[in-house]
């Protein structure tokens, strides 16, 4: 059970990561 909690928590994080670059580059290629 751990090593899946711990599994999705990396998932979202990287998940997090990739949609703060996403919206700014976004943001960047706008500005």
């Amino acid at each position: 059970r751990k090593k899946d909690l711990s599994k999705l928590v990396t998932k979202a994080m990287i998940g997090g990561a990739i949609a703060s670059w996403l919206t700014a580059t976004i943001a960047g290629l706008i500005i």
